[in-house]
């Protein structure tokens, strides 16, 4: 692969995205870096009460990558992939499992994403 993945970030999937923004924020100290009203992002950790990209409610750890078909192309011949490439508002993401069946995101983040940088 030309790049490597890069890790990014893991992902926690709520059901009150404010009170959980606000628990992170005021009990653990973390600073939001991007808000949207179904996610909000801290450094290497997110929160987000929409739909899964997996096929689970649990947490979600992902990669970064430049380029994501390229990525998609080499990695789904190393491991099965278990979610087909997805065009996102933030980005195009898969999946592959890991040897234990964990579903491992590989995402290529957009250019204009839905959620605002924090100020």
């Amino acid at each position: 692969m030309t790049t490597a993945p890069k890790f990014g970030f893991a992902l926690e999937y709520v059901e009150d995205i404010e009170a959980s923004k606000t628990f992170y924020e005021t009990v653990l100290g973390l600073k939001v870096e991007r808000y949207h009203p179904t996610y909000v992002q801290f450094e290497n950790f997110a929160i987000a009460s929409d739909e899964t990209v997996g096929s689970e409610r649990k947490l979600e750890l992902y990669w970064l990558v430049d380029d994501a078909q390229a990525a998609f192309a080499e990695l789904s011949n190393k491991a099965m992939a278990v979610t087909p490439m997805k065009d996102l508002p933030f980005g195009q993401v898969f999946s592959v499992s890991d040897p234990d069946g964990n579903e491992r995101f590989v995402l290529e983040l957009a250019k204009n994403r839905p959620s605002q940088a924090a100020s």
